[in-house]
């Protein structure tokens, strides 16, 4: 008899554990499919699906928006410090929409076009705002999850009792809850409970369940107010690429700046050069000429004095080229120490469609409309501004759910209810049904907070509302200075192409003037410095001129910016996308 009743208790303990087990499995199995792995597969299934539709509803792109840096951003930066390092036989990754290309010494070649697109995959800043935009694109994931279905589930267990009575318990529920949009709450539960000893031939099964609600009538009810969380995620996820797109447009304009900028150093110490060339001739001629008694020896050091000037120019203008060169890779993302050089041309193009729209057009602005239609565009289609708008639509909101705190709480409650039990021997469940329909409801006592809060958003919103104006009259200053920018660099253009003819003309004429003994050495080291600074001065106002059309659209909001990160229109052709 002993050892019957062992083998029964050995039964029901390996019994038990079995189901313990598979409890346990059940239980831990879902959290055990939520592996890193798969969590960051799930996120970026669903911040991707989410800022993809925004981002396509709002730049009527048709491209899938990707978060992730590009790889061979990470491909590039390791190929130019290798050639830094003085590796030899480095293979540069090809990338989308450029051609770029390794010169002598593994040097990298960029046009601007290239320079724009190796900027939009290497800027760090211009990753940090496409990492924004997903981050608020899974915000806006939570919060839909907020009206769907949730389900939850426990399983229990439990060996427990003294020697005499030993006692298993096994508890088992489950339960979903759902929110809508109306401010309607449901939420179920299922229980099973069993029990059995294991010493008696006993058990009981128990199985209970509820269906609650709860509906807001007063404070906290109506769709606009139950849906304020979903809404600011949707506003905060177009601010985001909104602001992404207006980062886009003026970083394009800075590293197009940037590059020209460089160039312009280029140029100007090419400049440098040929007039320390030009000047180390007039010195030796100078020397020739004093020889010959033909210059008294004050125009000889003259001369002399100016060469040494000329030189330390071009030291000056060398070290002002290379701190702007790596100024211009530290912002398109590379390393310092990259071997990079410019694609001189670049310069020659410019200043030949400079040429062009200086003999095509008669005024700097025909392209543009006049400036009360450009204010117009302006304020539309400007990216910031379309945001400060919607913050103050957001402010206005915040007023109105600051006011619906002062109202009193009235709560609708109602819950449906069942309890079943029944035990070894009984022939049926024990038990009853249980069902309630209420009103919960607090008067507005005490709302000092709410009171306080609610004059907060109100100051909130005037102090929003003065930001749109000042915005808007900080927009329309740069378009009238865009104006003036353009139409000033238009006439220096001019002014400083005749300067540059009259400083040839003069360097000309004073050389011949010289051989002829009707010059002095000073009138020639003039000329040579008024050539020089009027060379420099044509290039910068070729760029400047450039630049300020540039800029003039981009305050316009109208540089549309190609997913490569170049504008169309490029250099006045089609091809810039």
């Amino acid at each position: 008899m002993m050892v019957a009743g062992n083998n029964l208790l050995t039964g029901v303990l390996a019994r038990c554990f079995v189901c313990a087990a598979a409890m346990l499995w059940l239980v831990f199995l879902p959290v055990a499919c939520m592996t890193p792995e798969k969590a960051v597969k799930d996120s970026d299934a669903a911040g991707v699906r989410l800022a993809t539709e925004c981002w396509q509803r709002q730049t009527g792109r048709t491209n899938d928006f990707d978060v992730h840096r590009p790889a061979d951003a990470l491909t590039l930066r390791i190929a130019l410090l290798a050639v830094a390092r003085g590796e030899q036989g480095v293979v540069f990754p090809e990338l989308q929409h450029t051609d770029i290309k390794a010169v002598a010494n593994g040097t990298l070649s960029l046009s601007l076009k290239d320079a724009l697109c190796v900027a939009a995959r290497n800027d760090r800043q211009y990753q940090t705002h496409k990492e924004t935009v997903f981050l608020r694109a899974l915000d806006l994931d939570y919060q839909q999850y907020q009206f769907e279905n949730s389900f939850s589930g426990m399983m229990l267990g439990l060996l427990s009792g003294d020697p005499a009575v030993k006692r298993a318990t096994g508890q088992a529920s489950s339960g979903f809850e759902r929110k809508l949009e109306s401010g309607l709450k449901v939420a179920g539960a299922l229980a099973f409970d069993v029990v059995s000893l294991l010493r008696d031939d006993w058990r009981s099964l128990g199985v209970t369940g509820d269906l609650t609600m709860s509906l807001p009538l007063l404070r906290g009810s109506g769709r606009e107010i139950i849906r304020e969380p979903l809404t600011q995620a949707e506003r905060d996820l177009l601010y985001a690429i909104m602001n992404f797109e207006h980062y886009r447009q003026t970083y394009s304009v800075s590293v197009a700046s940037a590059y020209l900028d460089v160039l312009e150093y280029v140029q100007r110490l090419e400049n440098a050069l040929d007039n320390e060339r030009r000047l180390a001739e007039n010195s030796r001629r100078a020397e020739m000429m004093f020889d010959a008694g033909r210059m008294q020896r004050i125009q000889v050091d003259q001369a002399r004095s100016d060469l040494l000037t000329a030189s330390q120019g071009v030291i000056s203008t060398r070290k002002s080229y290379e701190t702007k060169l790596d100024d211009f890779k530290m912002r398109i993302g590379l390393p310092p120490e990259s071997k990079l050089e410019l694609e001189p041309g670049e310069l020659a193009l410019l200043e030949r469609l400079m040429e062009n729209w200086a003999n095509v057009k008669e005024h700097a602005t025909e392209t543009f409309p006049d400036e009360l239609e450009a204010y117009r565009i302006a304020l539309a289609e400007r990216r910031d501004m379309i945001v400060m708008r919607h913050r103050v639509d957001d402010s206005v909101r915040s007023v109105k759910i600051a006011a619906d705190d002062l109202r009193a709480d009235a709560t609708l409650t109602g819950s449906v209810g069942f309890d079943r039990a029944r035990s070894t021997g009984q022939s049926s469940f024990s038990g009853g049904e249980l069902s309630s329909l209420g009103l919960r409801a607090s008067l507005p006592w005490d709302r000092r907070r709410e009171r306080n809060a609610f004059k907060r958003q109100l100051v909130l919103l005037e102090q929003t509302k003065r930001a749109l104006e000042e915005k808007e009259d900080s927009v329309k200053q740069s378009v009238r200075n865009g104006y003036r920018n353009l139409v000033a660099a238009r006439a220096s253009y001019l002014n400083q192409v005749e300067s540059m003819k009259v400083a040839k003309l003069r360097v000309d004429s004073n050389d011949l003037f010289l051989q002829s003994g009707r010059s002095s050495m000073r009138d020639i080291l003039e000329a040579e410095g008024a050539m020089l600074s009027a060379r420099n001065a044509l290039c910068s106002a070729v760029i400047l001129w450039w630049r300020s059309d540039l800029e003039l659209r981009r305050d316009l909001g109208v540089l549309d910016i190609s997913d490569a990160g170049m504008w169309h229109d490029f250099y006045g052709d089609e091809n810039g996308g």
